[in-house]
């Protein structure tokens, strides 16, 4: 499977010059914990809700702009990337997000959590198991209840 795949073509995009906090109610409004800093076109960072201090960060973004707290230098990858090889990069350079990048264009991102979720094991249907006749049966342990919990 390659980035392609899993990645989400609408990615909302920042300015460096955005205030903080304009930026910070533009991702809550989007639903979203990544921007991409733009500057003409070309990408020129990546801002996550951790940089503006998340939903208590007010001090945080008070009087700052975007490249106050923007991380620069992003790494970012192709659509034709494949998962596995984008879980290791994001592991190895310790980051949330991969925008993607095709033809010198922003194409899509991909998140730790788009990552995880495309490699994590598909189950198979699981069918009912009957008992073995000569098999010991489980006894489970007594239901504990607590004091500090009220059962209606």
């Amino acid at each position: 499977m390659q980035l392609r795949d899993i990645m989400q073509p609408n990615v909302l995009t920042v300015t460096s010059g955005l205030p903080a906090s304009d930026a910070w109610a533009l991702m809550d409004a989007e639903g979203v914990r990544h921007a991409v800093v733009t500057l003409g076109g070309e990408i020129i960072g990546v801002l996550s809700d951790r940089d503006l201090g998340g939903p208590h960060g007010g001090a945080t973004r008070r009087r700052r702009l975007v490249a106050d707290l923007m991380h620069v230098d992003a790494t970012t990858a192709s659509p034709g990337m494949s998962i596995e090889r984008a879980a290791a990069l994001v592991r190895e350079e310790r980051i949330g997000c991969l925008p993607i990048v095709e033809r010198g264009r922003l194409v899509g991102i991909v998140t730790r959590s788009d990552l995880v979720r495309a490699l994590e094991p598909r189950r198979a249907p699981t069918r009912p198991v009957r008992p073995d006749p000569g098999a010991a049966e489980i006894v489970h342990p007594p239901a504990v209840s607590s004091p500090n919990i009220v059962r209606r």
